[in-house]
């Protein structure tokens, strides 16, 4: 079966009209449609209802959409590694959080490089729950992600090989107009917006947890958001006061642009840490890179 019949799949998916998904995949409407029925033939049964005027898509087939998606990735990359093999050369599958990869995952990468030069990197970001599922389920054999000291002990069992990066910590912020409306000793007005994070997302469980001026917030709630580089985009712009990573603020906080609120005094501390699977030996070396966790002022 020629593999690329997955990608009309998901065009006539996200179309949800034969002609129009014909058309996104320049060739006629009979020819499309004898490809989805090769399709069918594959899977071993229909995934359309066909009428004279309309198709309309099974619910086998649309609420499976996200596997699908995820299957024709995996194709895709699976094709361009053997493609491009090099047995010089070994790639490893990186989960992280978002802010992870903007703020430390390059000088993770740099020191990777500087000790194993024919390593490369494959990247997935997520939220912390999501990127810790990626490890789990062998889709990722190396987890990045922040940790809090003294939280909840992460679902691993004792095959996983753990190390410490380095550490963070999660910092009241403002800028804009709001850096010139600070009280004496840095303290925000009790209007201040804020931008919160979603209930149950990790940082929202962290600062939650702690006695800290997140939970104590009597302002109105500008945004809700899990995007930490979309949030500091937000703070810069003035629009409210956010909690977030210092490694993710700190050119802000030294160039002026961003305050940090309460006089710094007011802070949760994180622990970054790696994971690895014991069946990638990439993966364990790469855990060993830094033998002292490197701190962030």
């Amino acid at each position: 079966m020629d593999l690329s019949i997955f990608d009309d799949v998901l065009v006539l998916l996200e179309e949800g009209n034969m002609s129009r998904a014909a058309q996104r995949r320049n060739i006629t409407q009979p020819a499309f449609s004898r490809r989805i029925q090769s399709f069918e033939h594959w899977l071993g049964r229909p995934i359309v209802k066909r009428a004279a005027n309309r198709v309309d898509i099974e619910p086998a087939l649309s609420e499976n959409t996200t596997e699908l998606q995820a299957l024709a990735g995996h194709i895709r990359a699976f094709r361009q590694r053997i493609a491009g093999y090099d047995p010089g050369r070994s790639t490893v599958t990186v989960a992280a959080q978002h802010s992870l990869i903007v703020s430390i995952f390059p000088d993770f990468a740099a020191g990777a490089r500087a000790e194993h030069q024919g390593v490369d990197f494959r990247l997935r970001a997520g939220n912390h729950n999501d990127c810790i599922s990626l490890f789990l389920s062998g889709e990722a054999s190396l987890l990045m992600c922040y940790e809090r000291d003294g939280g909840a002990p992460m679902p691993f069992d004792d095959s996983i090989v753990r190390a410490t990066w380095g550490r963070d910590r999660l910092v009241p912020v403002v800028g804009g107009p709001l850096r010139f409306a600070l009280c004496p000793k840095g303290i925000t007005p009790p209007e201040t917006p804020m931008i919160r994070y979603p209930p149950g997302s990790f940082f929202a469980e962290m600062l939650a947890g702690a006695s800290t001026s997140y939970s104590s917030h009597t302002g109105t709630i500008f945004a809700e958001s899990a995007f930490t580089v979309g949030i500091k985009e937000m703070v810069l712009m003035g629009f409210a006061q956010a909690w977030l990573p210092m490694s993710l603020v700190y050119r802000e906080i030294q160039s002026g642009a961003l305050i940090v609120c309460n006089g710094d005094t007011e802070t949760l501390p994180l622990r970054i840490s790696l994971f690895a699977r014991p069946t990638d030996p990439v993966a364990l070396r790469l855990c060993d890179l830094r033998d002292s966790p490197a701190e962030v002022s």
